[in-house]
Order: C-alpha cells, then sequence, then structure tokens
C-alpha cells in the first residue's frame, strides 16, 4: 500500500526550477494572439513566404523513390557535407573538410548540441542584445549564466571595447560568446572591418564563439564575413536551410568547427537525435550545390521590401534601425505609448496589422520588429492601414 507522500506525487514535484522558470517563445505567442482578429496582416514570423525551389523537391522526391528511408550516418551523409564544405567555400570563403560538419535537426539542435559540449553549469553566455530568445533559454536550462550586452548605443552592433571590457571582468570563468549577423531582430549587420575587430578582441582571451548564421546569405551591403574566417579554432558556426532555401519545414542544419570539438559534438547530437533525416539532407545537398540563382533572386526581393517597408515607416515619422540583411525591420514605437506590448496590442486590434513586440528579444524593450517576409502588396497595405490608425489617434 502506497504512503501518502507517494499518492500525492506528481511529475511536476521532479520538474527543475529552470524548466519551470522557461518561458514559451514571445513571438509564437504573440502571433497566436493576433490570430484571433480577422483580416490581420501578419508582419510576425521569421519564415520565407517562398516556396522551397523545385530542384530541391525534385530530389527529395528522388530520395525517397531510390528508398533513401533508413538510418544515415550519425553526422551526417557524406554528399550532404560535401555540399555544405564547396558551399562555404563558393559563396563565404571558408574552407572546411566534410569531416568537420555534422547535419543537424536545422539550426535550433545545432546551437543547442553545440553549446551544450561547450558548457557546464556555472559557465557564462555572453548575449549581445536585442537577441533570439533561444540563446538565454538554452543557457539557464543548461545551468550557465546568460550575461546580456545592450547594443543599442552603439548602433545595434556589439562594440569591441564594451566586448573587451566584459571578457576582462570574466577572464577566470569558462564563457562563451554568441553572435548573430546579420542580426534578429534589428536587421544589422557588421562589415568585414568590424568582424576583424572583434575578432581581435577575441583573441586576448579565453572565450569560445557560437555563430549563429542562419541569415549570412541574406546581406544587402559587402557580402557577410564570418568570424570564423579570423577564429576556425575557437568558432563554431550554425547554420541552416530554412532562411537560405526557404526550407523552415524540412528543419535541416548544420554545425561546422573544428574537427576535434565536432567530433565532441557528435556524441551530443547522437544522444539527441540520432541522425538528421536523409532525404532532407538529400534535398539540401542539390540546393547548396545548385540553387545560388534562387537564392539571389529571394535576396533582391527581400532587399526591395526592406527599402519599401524602411521608406514607408520613415515617412510616418517612424524611427527604423536601417535594414543591412536578414529579414526584418527594428522600429521604435512612439514614446506616447507605454511599452512595445501594448503598442502591439492596438496595432492589431486598430490596424489589423500584426508585429512582434520587442520584448521577445530584450528587456523593457521600446521596439518591435516587423518582418518583411511577406509580398509586397501586403507591406503596402500594411503602411495604408498604419498610416490611417496613426492619423486618427494623433500620435
Amino acid at each position: 500500500m502506497s504512503s501518502g507522500k507517494a499518492a500525492e506525487f506528481s511529475l511536476m514535484d521532479m520538474v527543475p526550477t529552470k524548466i519551470k522558470n522557461s518561458k514559451p517563445s514571445l513571438i509564437r505567442e504573440f502571433d497566436a494572439y493576433a490570430k484571433q482578429f480577422d483580416g490581420v496582416i501578419r508582419l510576425t514570423l521569421g519564415e520565407p513566404d517562398f516556396n522551397t525551389p523545385q530542384k530541391i523537391k525534385d530530389a527529395a522526391t528522388a530520395s525517397l523513390k531510390a528508398n533513401h528511408t533508413h538510418y544515415p550516418p550519425t553526422p551526417g551523409t557524406q554528399d550532404f557535407r560535401e555540399a555544405v564544405c564547396e558551399f562555404l567555400k563558393r559563396r563565404r570563403g571558408l574552407e572546411y573538410a566534410p569531416d568537420q560538419i555534422v547535419a543537424t535537426v536545422a539550426a535550433s539542435e545545432a546551437l543547442r548540441a553545440t553549446l551544450e559540449t561547450l558548457i557546464s553549469p556555472g559557465d557564462v553566455v555572453i548575449i549581445p542584445t536585442p537577441a533570439f530568445g533561444f540563446y538565454g533559454t538554452i543557457a539557464e536550462q543548461l545551468g550557465a549564466l546568460p550575461v546580456y550586452i545592450d547594443t543599442s548605443r552603439s548602433g545595434f552592433k556589439l562594440s569591441p571595447e564594451t566586448l573587451n571590457r566584459t571578457l576582462t571582468a570574466l577572464e577566470d570563468v569558462n564563457t562563451v560568446l554568441i553572435l548573430n549577423y546579420p542580426n534578429n531582430p534589428t536587421g544589422v549587420n557588421l562589415t568585414r572591418a568590424e568582424v576583424k575587430t572583434l575578432a581581435d578582441v577575441i583573441a586576448r582571451h579565453k572565450v569560445a564563439v557560437v555563430s549563429d548564421e542562419v541569415y549570412a546569405q541574406i546581406s544587402y551591403g559587402e557580402p557577410s564575413t564570418s568570424i570564423a574566417e579570423f577564429l576556425p579554432e575557437r568558432t563554431v558556426i550554425v547554420d541552416s536551410t530554412s532562411k537560405t532555401l526557404a526550407m523552415t519545414g524540412w528543419r535541416i542544419g548544420y554545425l561546422a568547427g573544428p574537427k576535434d570539438f565536432v567530433d565532441e559534438v557528435v556524441k551530443v547530437h547522437q544522444h539527441t537525435v540520432a541522425t538528421a533525416p536523409r532525404p532532407a539532407m538529400d534535398a539540401a545537398a542539390v540546393g547548396y550545390r545548385e540553387c545560388d540563382a534562387d537564392i539571389d533572386a529571394m535576396v533582391k526581393e527581400y532587399k526591395t521590401r526592406a527599402n519599401l517597408l524602411y521608406y514607408g515607416l520613415k515617412a510616418q515619422e517612424f524611427d527604423c534601425v536601417p535594414p543591412a540583411g536578414a529579414f526584418y525591420l527594428y522600429v521604435r514605437i512612439p514614446d506616447s505609448f507605454e511599452d512595445s506590448m501594448t503598442f502591439c496590442k492596438q496595432m492589431v486590434e486598430k490596424a489589423k496589422v500584426a508585429v512582434v513586440p520587442g520584448d521577445a528579444f530584450e528587456k523593457n524593450s521600446r521596439y518591435v520588429r516587423c518582418s518583411y517576409a511577406t509580398s509586397q502588396e501586403n507591406l503596402r497595405e500594411a503602411l495604408h492601414r498604419i498610416s490611417s490608425w496613426k492619423a486618427r489617434e494623433g500620435f
């Protein structure tokens, strides 16, 4: 017969506080809120509105017909890893060998597997903000301490001076720095010279770098520069087909890094998901080899949309961060609004336009993130609705 305590036991009694304290994505939470209202133009989720290129879909069909439906090697197929290396060399000027690549279940798993391999409880993860909330959540779940660096006073770019001060203060602590450029949510990118300056600072300190480069191909000025070019032995690149090849639903990504470190990540990867799916790898390999023209066409359209939304909001006297990459515009809310959540809810209810509160990316934010991964027609209509709302409310 069970005791009283055993009878009262539930699974929740064993859930750690760090998990209970983890919050669901505010991005998806607010997107779900906006869906309650009919006719809302949603500039919320960071998902390409383009369909996956036909060559990639044909390759997936061919893979299935060839019965590539069994377990592939844990790090990924040789063909996929070779295709990633060819792509990185051709598009980024980066030299990697196939045994330095691991195919993952999107960039999400690549990021978590990398951090789980790098950090132990009590270590520090430096996160320049505003930032994708995933970084801090993973760090906390793994028992690390997130240290946030506000970049709002340096054009939303991590400054070498601030980084140096932060790393100097953490000299005796195992530390990981997360970089994300082009940045989600600001759309800011770093020049080659700026990346080199950060690399020079990092080289003077004991710190590992995780470079989230899922938007690296979506750049409107000079091509994106990876910090791995300067610090290959310190850097793990996390990337995905989701944004680059419009393959969000395929859930295929990769990480790239020093071979000895990658060998350790494979252990975490193997005991987390075993392996990424073979048909998705086969399809992505074709995308990385044969779809440069599709990538360039999408980026050209994103740039047109970026200018349309940026100059449209500037004409309405909104303060916007100039877009240099990704497919987001970071916009300051008018002073008359209490906070970004209040602004966003009123915009949904009164203008029928949904954007993401900046609180999803930084504390007490006075900004909102607008995704322009939607048609020019939708963007023009959104601008019209915002203008009409602004005129009615007089802010």
